[in-house]
């Protein structure tokens, strides 16, 4: 019996106590590992969307920051006496410049200072010009113009009135057949200010030469008038400038860049030199926002910073954009680029995580830009990059 009872006894259960306090010892450790790997999967997520910012702001900012640094080039040099005219373009026999319809979003509201009419200058800043939908407020857009050759634009001068489908020059050396060409003129236009610009090609069968002086003009972006300005209104005083060339793909690059929804950094192509101007370039943007950087006293230097939305500084708007010869004087004087990304996580978080607000310039007094949060902002995380970019063309 005493064998039986001790064979019992090993045999036996646990009591429903130690069962209940099995049972509770395992819900903590169960709790204890759940929040572990809920405190990693959230520092995972964090340092993953924070590092996926810091990725997709570097390439927006080199992005503009390779188009700044390109502003002007091919016509700063040498042809700078046409900035501010109005730029009048056709592709495929249809007007592109001055934009007869609306352009597409986030653009879709933007005025460079007269509806449609946009402005050859290396680089404008059209203040507050998109509001992107998950930013809600304004964000500024920037206008850069660059043409696509190796060398400096040396403006080849008329030796006598333009003829319908051709231009007569000195000599043609400069050109090849599909160029894409800015005509202009040295002289103001009647109105005093400065006369209008356009762009066109040389056919692709065209003689150039040394020994030849006429060029003829034909191709995609020929049109013989485009919204009343007509190659034969270009005198003897009128210059050729080239742009790039159309058979080679060395096309320039006359772009709007701006922030669109979905936080996206998108460009758009004013002389459509791709089948799909509209592109999306970038993500994890939030606004951009921008300032000019002047030389005040002709020693090529940065000396003053300026909003673009200060109308008493004289470097607003429609003080560049007026085509007036004092408006080009004040688009040379135009030295710097200050860039400034806002950055924004894509997921929100469970808690408030950032700041009730990020702040772009901080270092330039009088001009920081501050953009407060609100409650449900500020569950994402936000990073800002500046830049400041030279318009090295400018400075030649």
């Amino acid at each position: 019996m005493i064998r039986a009872h001790s064979l019992l006894r090993r045999q036996r259960g646990v009591t429903l106590i130690e069962l209940m306090v099995s049972l509770l010892v395992g819900l903590f450790l169960t709790l204890a590992v759940y929040m572990v790997m809920s405190n990693f999967e959230s520092r995972r997520r964090t340092n993953t969307a924070g590092s996926e910012l810091d990725k997709a702001g570097a390439l927006a900012m080199a992005q503009i920051d390779r188009q700044l640094r390109s502003a002007g080039s091919g016509f700063a040099q040498a042809a700078s006496f046409a900035y501010g005219c109005a730029l009048h373009a056709s592709k495929s026999n249809t007007q592109i410049l001055p934009a007869k319809d609306g352009l597409a979003a986030p653009f879709a509201s933007v005025d460079p200072g007269t509806s449609g009419v946009f402005r050859l200058a290396p680089a404008l800043i059209l203040p507050g010009q998109t509001t992107p939908g998950a930013s809600g407020k304004a964000s500024d857009v920037l206008v850069i113009m660059a043409s696509a050759v190796a060398w400096g634009g040396v403006p080849a001068p008329f030796t006598e009135a333009a003829q319908a489908a051709a231009l007569t020059l000195a000599n043609t050396l400069p050109f090849s057949p599909n160029d894409l060409v800015l005509l202009s003129d040295e002289q103001p236009a009647e109105a005093g200010g400065v006369a209008p610009c356009l762009v066109t090609q040389v056919g692709s069968s065209a003689t150039t030469g040394s020994a030849t002086n006429a060029l003829a003009l034909a191709g995609t972006w020929y049109s013989a008038t485009v919204d009343k300005t007509a190659v034969t209104g270009y005198s003897e005083t009128g210059t050729a400038t080239v742009l790039g060339n159309a058979g080679l793909g060395r096309l320039p690059e006359f772009v709007l860049v701006g922030v669109g929804d979905n936080n996206t950094l998108y460009t758009h192509d004013l002389l459509q030199t791709t089948d799909t101007p509209l592109q999306a370039t970038a993500e994890g943007v939030f606004e951009l926002h921008a300032l000019y950087g002047i030389d005040t006293n002709t020693d090529k230097k940065v000396d003053l910073w300026v909003s673009p939305t200060d109308s008493k500084s004289g470097y607003g708007l429609s003080d560049l954009s007026d085509g007036s010869l004092a408006a080009a004087g004040k688009l040379r004087n135009i030295k710097a680029i200050r860039v400034g990304l806002i950055l924004r996580t894509a997921l929100p978080e469970r808690e408030e995580v950032s700041a009730a607000a990020v702040t772009l310039f901080n270092d330039i007094k009088g001009l920081t830009h501050t953009r407060d949060l609100t409650s449900s902002e500020r569950h994402y995380r936000y990073r800002t990059l500046e830049s400041t970019i030279p318009l090295r063309n400018n400075f030649l």
